[in-house]
């Protein structure tokens, strides 16, 4: 129930609504049914808020010396699973000037192969993938870089709490990636600047 709607969840940890204010609320969005005002009380009381509380606590802990940066102008590209493109990618990859800052990254997944690369590179990708079935391209794209401490690796909720937070700011993430203790979130250009607000706003 509540899981569906985090934002009924952050306002009761904030300690702004009581159980039961939060039981007739829900109640009256139809999450719960009119005739269980009892059993919704009954299950808020069972509900491990203190628990999910400290956990979240812990994450946030860890978002107040993270190392948060961006990067505009980034194509994701969605193409077919094929054995041969991995191959066709590899020769790509030295053309890549990692040091000075270049994006490539390739992401394989069941039925596709999704790759991020740089707008001025995507001649590169272009030329040498022709051959292989595009499904989709997103332009237009930001990467918000968000670079943990070890300890992230071991903590639970970092993620949770930045899709949270993005989706109360109703900012869709377009990709996210993880390569920890560093976490890449996605998003349209457009947004970048109200999600980089967001994700500051979580190392006060």
């Amino acid at each position: 129930m509540l899981s569906s709607k985090p934002e009924i969840a952050k306002c009761y940890q904030e300690g702004l609504v009581n159980r039961r204010a939060l039981a007739r609320y829900l109640i009256q969005k139809q999450v719960a049914p009119k005739n269980q005002f009892d059993a919704v009380v009954a299950m808020l009381r069972r509900f491990p808020f203190e628990e999910y509380t400290h956990n979240q606590k812990e994450a946030r802990t860890l978002f107040k010396t993270a190392r948060i940066t961006l990067k505009d102008n980034i194509v994701i590209l969605d193409f077919k699973k094929d054995k041969q493109i991995i191959q066709k990618l590899q020769k790509i990859i030295s053309h890549i000037n990692y040091d000075a800052g270049d994006t490539l990254k390739i992401v394989l997944g069941t039925s596709s192969v999704k790759v991020f690369i740089d707008q001025r590179n995507l001649e590169l990708l272009k030329e040498s993938l022709e051959d292989f079935t595009l499904k989709s391209t997103i332009k237009k794209i930001s990467e918000i870089s968000l670079q943990f401490s070890d300890d992230a690796i071991k903590t639970r909720g970092i993620v949770s709490i930045i899709s949270t937070e993005l989706l109360l700011h109703d900012i869709v993430i377009t990709e996210l990636l993880t390569a920890s203790p560093e976490l890449l979130v996605y998003v349209k250009e457009e947004h970048v600047l109200k999600a980089y607000e967001v994700v500051k706003s979580l190392q006060t």
